[in-house]
């Protein structure tokens, strides 16, 4: 689990980075804490999907941190964030963005292992992630923000829902074992799965998604594929009228 933690206040990270580990022991549970003091550093390195958790001071170098907050959520709405301040006064604010939860200082060792634990519920309860490395920096995108993972040379290109593209070494056979039993992913092509969710049409060889990405299918299996789309939104709207 890689967690970031952005506070102009050394004494104050060094107190909650105690605590995680102390967490990170007792539950046998990988951690790994990126230290930030300024927040134009954190912004300036940010990715989307990078940190499982974001611990973030609600006053930081005369910044508002529900500022910075907005600036994430812009790039990954689903980003966890979890708001520091010696101050309740901002609370409104840091949950009008969705905060995860807001932990007032010193923050109490029980409560922020309360708050690990309904964390790693939700993290190991939702749906699987696809994990992998891009220039030395770790990635784990939901199953369902994934459009297209395709074979690209040595490498494997994979683009997100918000078109954001991403280029790790992975051969496509172990990607595709990976995918494979999610469901929702369809080989079209040599190299080249796509998210059901995602598709608009089949026409004339091309596969149509959605945000104008156009698609090369193998037409010696066009009615095959066809089948395996209507088949799984047959299925999904089943499941969704079950639950209603």
């Amino acid at each position: 689990m890689n967690i970031a933690i952005v506070d102009d206040d050394e004494q104050d990270i060094d107190q909650i980075s105690g605590i995680l580990s102390n967490y990170a022991s007792l539950n046998l549970t990988d951690i790994k804490i990126d230290r930030f003091t300024d927040p134009g550093e954190f912004l300036t390195s940010y990715v989307p999907y990078k940190y499982t958790l974001i611990f973030l001071d609600i006053f930081i170098r005369d910044v508002l941190g529900t500022e910075v907050a907005a600036k994430i959520k812009e790039a990954d709405r689903n980003a966890l964030i979890v708001f520091l301040t010696t101050s309740r006064d901002h609370m409104p604010a840091a949950f009008s963005l969705h905060a995860f939860d807001y932990l007032v200082k010193p923050a109490e060792k029980d409560r922020v292992f309360r708050m690990m634990d309904d964390i790693t519920d939700q993290v190991t309860s939702d749906e699987q992630c696809f994990t992998f490395t891009e220039k030395k920096v770790d990635y784990s995108l939901r199953y369902s923000d994934i459009m297209v993972v395709r074979s690209n040379s040595h490498y494997l290109q994979i683009i997100d829902k918000d078109l954001a593209e991403f280029r790790t070494r992975m051969n496509f056979g172990e990607a595709e074992e990976m995918l494979a039993s999610d469901g929702r992913f369809l080989l079209i092509n040599r190299g080249m799965l796509v998210n059901m969710d995602y598709i608009s049409d089949f026409s004339d060889g091309v596969c149509m998604i959605e945000n104008s990405i156009y698609l090369p299918y193998n037409v010696k299996k066009h009615k095959e594929l066809e089948q395996s789309y209507r088949n799984y939104i047959f299925t999904k709207l089943r499941q969704n009228t079950l639950k209603g």
